[in-house]
């Protein structure tokens, strides 16, 4: 996210920015604003409302949610009435037990020839804004609120005339999840070159070296894609997700009387930055379906709550079986279709479940379920390559290879094939292939050995026993491995974990157990685990600020020890010397910050040209992960990576039609020389504040709220804050 620099204070354009701190003087004391109502209120009856978890995942996604009554309190609603969304579009006819029935493959395609798209996007944008100006049909854009599927937002056509002509072939639209798998399984897809389906792209968020090769091979695919910020194609995706949701509660009889409250799983070795970059992503899905309680500019989502991924499927799992107690240390093994991650925890509280801080340090790699297809894709195009008698009519070698993927392999054999099974191979179908017995081709089949899986089965156990040995070196005895992700109904995983399980306590004459939870258990452990976690929000992590709030400044030169050496600017209007664009960091990394914290209120000044025709006020708020020390440029390494997180915009225009503000006339400096010009200067106090996970900023005046703007800052402090 780029910083901005904004415009001078007083500027032509009526709008002022970087408010003038000024000294203390007669008519510039911030106001006393003890007496003044912020709208807090104390916790009164609950509304009716609904706790919507989403676990936004590398391969696979999910919802689930739970409804709570009006009047009854979250601690007390039964964990077996958290549901799950279903009935994805295009999803297959599973099993009702099958755990693919419960998620949606986190995958899309945008058609390369994005021009009759670009165009429909460019005219929503257009009578979204009320501007006069419409767009050009060759300007960039940025695609959002794609049509997920919904047949009254297809796409049209246009001819050369751009009018709209009726689409008899809806192929080439936006496809997301099983539309993906759908799609990619038809011959004709292969022979075309007009589609980009995009994977694993939740790893754009993810900043490791162990991932980069993976980042930019999607970046690769993006700019094919035309779309210029990475972030959006993960709007893209969760705004699809979230529409269906919302046809779903529907469905269900929940209405926009219920008030939403939406819990957000993000992974443990995230970064701040991460999380606020997802919150954001989250904030344009939600305004694009319609969620109520968004402020996309402020990066604002009403009663947003985030917990780590690894927690709320510990939550979900260890609560449904009672198998740990408090004190109990244990590894958290996540083997999912991207990553597999490794977690060890203490059981710090048996009920509610809250888990300690990390005992070792997370370990993972690039071992989930994705990559066996990948291997296995790989393997079949090295086999396939050379049969190209194969490719008949719109059939393509790729086609032939997908088709084999998804119908075969993605929902049958990968869960189910037993690596210790006394043939340790399975058949796979091509019609026409010529027998080959080097390529052990025989009666149109080809024939794969167990090879492909234990490549990525001993990855995943090395990950799970380094956190065993680093556990053990620290002193802690690991009572049990809980093994959990959309990987883990593999039967061959299962066994060879076993087996080096077995192995481990033999060295190291320990008794550490492997628990895999059954199918049903273990269905959106995370999506539902996030809703559990979020029925009861005591007793989690301390309230230590993970990032730094502030405010952009411009500040009297020499006010303070930073401005030292620094060439001030004269401001035109009052003459007067400023250090321009300052941070001052009011809520501090690192500091512990209660439920409702509240900072000492302080002036914002600003000042306006004689003829100006409205006094337009604008507060720039920044966040920071490293920064604390205040007022220091924007442009100071001690404020590198800075961002700006929010503003509040405040139409002081009043003042001057009803008088309350008076022209003031250029003054004389300490060398007797006249500065500055005739203008105006509005004074007014802001105050922040932070009450539960929103920061709330306030513009008074004359005792009374002009303006507040909200930011809610989950993001900034550890995952399952209350």
């Amino acid at each position: 996210m780029a910083s901005p620099t904004p415009p001078r204070p007083g500027s032509a354009d009526n709008y002022s920015t970087s408010p003038l701190r000024c000294r203390k003087s007669s008519d510039a004391i911030a106001e006393d604003t003890s007496s003044i109502i912020l709208g807090y209120t104390s916790d009164g009856p609950e509304p009716k409302r609904l706790i919507i978890g989403i676990d936004f995942g590398t391969t696979y996604s999910a919802v689930s949610y739970v409804a709570v009554p009006e009047q009854i309190s979250p601690e007390t609603i039964d964990p077996n009435s958290i549901r799950s969304i279903q009935n994805y579009p295009e999803s297959w006819n599973f099993s009702s037990r099958d755990q693919v029935l419960m998620e949606v493959p986190t995958e899309v395609i945008y058609p390369l020839n994005q021009q009759s798209r670009r165009r429909e996007m460019q005219e929503i944008e257009f009578r979204n804004s009320g501007s006069d100006i419409v767009p050009d049909d060759d300007s960039e854009m940025d695609l959002h609120d794609p049509d997920c599927g919904i047949k009254s937002q297809q796409i049209p056509q246009r001819d050369e005339d751009d009018d709209t002509i009726m689409s008899t072939d809806d192929s080439k639209s936006f496809r997301w999840g099983y539309e993906v798998h759908e799609l990619w399984s038809l011959p004709s897809t292969h022979s075309d070159t007009s589609y980009a389906p995009l994977a694993r792209f939740k790893l754009l968020l993810d900043e490791s070296p162990m991932t980069l090769s993976i980042r930019d091979n999607v970046k690769t695919l993006l700019h094919k894609s035309r779309i210029r910020k990475p972030e959006h194609v993960i709007a893209d995706f969760l705004t699809c997700l979230l529409k269906h949701t919302q046809s779903e509660l529907l469905k269900e009889g929940f209405d926009s009387t219920w008030r939403k409250e939406v819990v957000l799983s993000v992974p443990a070795i995230w970064t701040q930055k991460a999380c606020r970059e997802m919150q954001t992503c989250l904030a344009m899905a939600m305004n694009n379906a319609q969620f109520h309680g968004v402020d996309v500019q402020n990066n604002h989502i009403e009663n947003l709550f985030i917990v780590s991924e690894p927690e709320a499927a510990a939550e979900h799992i260890l609560t449904a079986h009672d198998v740990l107690k408090r004190g109990d240390v244990f590894v958290l093994l996540d083997a999912g279709g991207g990553t597999v991650d490794a977690n060890t925890y203490e059981i710090s509280k048996k009920e509610p479940l809250r888990l300690s801080k990390e005992v070792v340090a997370i370990d993972g790699g690039l071992y989930g379920s994705s990559y066996l297809n990948q291997s296995f894709r790989e393997y079949l195009h090295d086999l396939l390559a050379d049969e190209t008698y194969l490719e008949q009519g719109s059939e393509t070698i790729n086609g032939i290879i997908e088709r084999i993927i998804l119908d075969h392999f993605e929902y049958r054999l990968k869960r189910t094939y037993d690596c210790y099974a006394a043939r340790g191979y399975k058949h796979f179908a091509v019609s026409g292939l010529r027998d080959n017995s080097t390529k052990n081709f025989k009666k149109g089949c080809i024939r794969k050995i167990n090879e492909i899986f234990l490549d990525r089965l001993r990855g995943i156990a090395s990950i799970m026993e380094n956190q065993l040995v680093a556990a053990m070196s620290l002193g802690h005895k690991v009572e049990m491995v809980v093994l959990i992700g959309g990987f883990a109904a593999s039967i061959s995983l299962k066994k060879f974990l076993k087996k080096r399980l077995d192995q481990f306590n033999r060295q190291h004459d320990c008794c550490v157990t492997l628990m895999t939870p059954p199918l049903e258990s273990t269905m959106n452990a995370v999506a539902s685990g996030a809703v559990l976690r979020a029925l009861n929000k005591t007793q989690g992590p301390q309230r230590i600020a993970r990032s730094s709030y502030g405010v952009l400044r411009a500040e009297p030169f020499g006010d303070h020890g930073a401005h030292e050496g620094l060439t001030p600017s004269y401001d035109k209007l009052d003459g007067q010397p400023y250090i321009m664009n300052t941070i001052d960091w009011v809520l501090k990394l690192g500091h512990s910050v209660p439920s409702v914290w509240q900072c000492q209120p302080f002036l914002c000044s600003h000042t306006f040209a004689k003829n100006s025709r409205h006094f337009i006020c604008r507060e720039v708020l920044y966040v920071s992960d490293t920064s604390t020390e205040s007022h220091y440029r924007l442009s100071h390494p001690k404020n590198k990576g800075a961002e700006m997180v929010g503003e509040i915009v405040v139409d002081f225009t009043f003042l001057r039609e009803q008088g309350l503000v008076r022209l003031t006339g250029p003054t004389m400096n300490r060398a007797g020389k006249k500065v500055g010009s005739w203008h105006y200067r509005v004074n007014f106090t802001m105050v922040i504040r932070v009450v539960d996970r929103d920061l709330e900023c306030y513009a008074i005046h004359n005792n009374q709220v002009k303006k507040k703007c909200r930011i809610n800052i989950a993001s900034g402090f550890r995952p399952g804050v209350k």
